[in-house]
């Protein structure tokens, strides 16, 4: 019959049955599991962990390999800049972000692909009615018959043996019963089928599944941090930008009132034309820069609201300060921190789930044992469906053992350990961009700390050189020409300045995601 082989033996009424069945339990409950055990990534893929970072100081070197569940530092990490706005644009994205909702998809479709995996844990029963209308052949094997060979003692042509029909060349054929039979097969059979999983193949194959769980779990943490990153990023952006609106905007307002000095001078003979020109030019040149400034600004705005969730026409920030005083960066910051880092945690479960598909591809090679049976009903005539003398049932075990096919499990275990070299090269290149992100961030926000205190005295030498000019140019001992080489200058610097600043700040921001959150719940700051 075609349901004699199922996933699992029912409870039958039959005492051996249950015996078999607890008997197969057992097995699947002591069965061994074949293939390389999870010790995580080699130990030489971290070997050469550094005690500090060449761009810090201190430090203890200790390191554990990034886990999901290392990544709870990411937390709220944004706060530590004490910005109200910022802290209400990182929970909108924290919560509204469509990247960070694919990110939970996926975690919710590897969940479910663990249950798949699980299932073939259990036995798999299955009920599979039929009713089937059909009519046999009378000229088929079973109807004519062939005796092929010596007919001695057959008892031909007696009143007690058969009659043949007629003598052919291959010997007599016979005429047998039935001769046709139109009918109906009423079945109602519940069909089991119970893979004994003895040599770990489904356990793997559910290993592998929950690793990559751990992974999508991982990736969402990346997600996460890379997003509110991005709006951190975004934000300082346009508030350096908002910076440079204001020194622009003062710059036009007092070129503006030059202009309108320099047109009275011109008026009343104190100057030539050229002054006049000149600073026109000046004026008009500032307002073209200042239209391209707020055009970027725009278009940042715009970009925040994508990483918020929100349409960019339902987002608008006003203009704000920015910060110039950014988080200070304790002494002897660990390299252990790397290991909240969660594209680190998401690099090492792909190990884990590679080195589980190497187990199943091993335990391919081992016999598949299963217990197959099932148990229902049978009859030619509905009405008696369920009657006792329709009972049928069937309960066996059933082995595979693979012999030969073209070599297709040898090269399923060379993918396998090929893809596990794969993740554990990928684990290593992780673990280095790791380490060149944290040197980065951290030789950026000592390098522009420098920069930008010098930028300062800059500034300060700018304005105090725009003081005399226009001193000496009142007592008409330089030209306007001087005048605007000191207006510009000083605006440069100002506007550096203010690009300094937002750096600074993305920097910090910058090395935060590079150790995949915060090092510490208490932020100190730096005085401006």
């Amino acid at each position: 019959m075609p349901y004699l082989h199922a996933l699992t033996a029912l409870p039958l009424a039959d005492a051996r049955s249950r015996s078999l069945t607890a008997l197969a339990t057992a097995f699947v409950l002591t069965g061994c599991m074949v293939g390389p055990k999870y010790h995580g990534p080699p130990p030489e893929t971290s070997a050469d962990i550094p005690i500090k970072y060449k761009n810090g100081s201190g430090g203890d070197g200790r390191w554990r390999g990034a886990r999901p569940s290392d990544t709870e530092g990411a937390a709220d990490w944004w706060r530590v800049f004490s910005d109200p706005t910022l802290n209400r644009l990182e929970s909108q994205a924290y919560t509204a972000n469509q990247n960070i909702r694919l990110a939970v998809d996926r975690i919710d479709d590897a969940a479910a692909q663990v249950q798949i995996a699980a299932a073939d844990l259990y036995p798999n029963v299955n009920l599979a009615s039929s009713a089937t209308r059909s009519r046999t052949t009378s000229t088929g094997p079973l109807e004519a018959e062939r005796i092929v060979g010596s007919t001695a003692g057959l008892g031909l042509g007696s009143s007690s043996g058969p009659t043949p029909v007629f003598t052919g060349s291959n010997g007599p054929v016979f005429s047998g019963q039935p001769i046709s039979v139109t009918s109906w097969d009423f079945q109602n059979p519940v069909l089991m089928r119970w893979e004994l999983d003895l040599f770990g193949r489904i356990r793997r194959n559910v290993q592998a599944a929950r690793s990559q769980t751990e992974q999508a779990e991982a990736d969402l943490a990346a997600t996460l941090l890379s997003v509110t990153a991005n709006v951190a990023t975004d934000y300082f952006t346009l508030r350096a930008l908002d910076a440079q609106v204001v020194i622009l905007q003062n710059t036009i307002a007092t070129r503006q009132d030059a202009l309108q000095i320099a047109e009275e001078r011109f008026e009343a003979g104190l100057v030539n034309e050229l002054d006049v020109a000149r600073a026109q030019s000046e004026v008009a040149s500032e307002q073209a820069e200042l239209s391209s400034v707020q055009r970027s600004r725009a278009e940042m705005e715009n970009a925040i609201a994508t990483l918020a969730g929100k349409l960019a026409s339902n987002l608008h920030l006003p203009p704000g300060a920015i910060a110039y005083s950014p988080p200070r960066i304790p002494a002897g910051l660990p390299s252990r921190l790397l290991e909240r880092r969660p594209d680190v945690a998401s690099a090492e479960r792909s190990v884990a789930t590679a080195n589980a598909r190497i187990g199943a591809a091993v335990a391919a090679f081992y016999p598949d044992v299963t217990i197959n049976g099932a148990t229902g009903f049978e009859t030619a005539n509905i009405g008696d469906i369920f009657a006792g003398q329709s009972l049928i049932w069937s309960l066996g075990p059933s082995m595979t053992v693979p012999i030969f096919e073209g070599f297709r499990l040898k090269a399923g275990l060379r993918s396998a350990k090929a893809q596990y070299r794969e993740t554990v090269d990928n684990y290593r290149n992780q673990v280095l961009s790791a380490f060149e992100d944290v040197e980065n961030a951290l030789a950026d926000i000592r390098k522009l700390a420098d920069q930008y205190e010098a930028q300062e005295r800059a500034v300060a030498a700018a304005n105090r050189t725009l003081e005399l000019s226009q001193q000496q140019y009142d007592k008409g001992a330089v030209t306007y020409l001087d005048v605007l080489d000191a207006e510009r200058t000083l605006l440069s610097d100002e506007q550096i300045a203010a690009q300094l600043a937002g750096a600074r700040l993305q920097a910090t921001v910058q090395l935060i995601k590079a150790i995949g959150g915060r090092w510490d719940r208490q932020f100190s700051r730096v005085a401006p």
